[in-house]
């Protein structure tokens, strides 16, 4: 299910670390589903979303996400 309107709360000294934080994760993810796939929570991720590592500068096991993701050992 795609949700059609997300608010992201960022504050404009993260703006840019989010828009590349957006731009790797749309390397793996199909960019329709960016916005949905960072709002869903992920089980490698211990049931937290994307953007809440993000929020919280914790990007490094979203990354690693994405590694397994491309790698076809996790699923989106």
């Amino acid at each position: 299910m795609l949700i059609n309107d997300i608010v992201f709360d960022i504050k404009g000294d993260e703006l840019i670390q989010f828009i590349n934080f957006v731009n790797c994760c749309c390397e793996v993810i199909e960019d329709y589903y960016v916005a949905n796939w960072i709002n869903k929570p992920h089980e490698n991720l211990d049931m937290k979303t994307p953007f809440e590592l993000f929020k919280e500068d914790n990007v490094q096991p979203v990354f690693d996400l994405l590694t397994w993701i491309e790698h076809d050992e996790a699923d989106a």
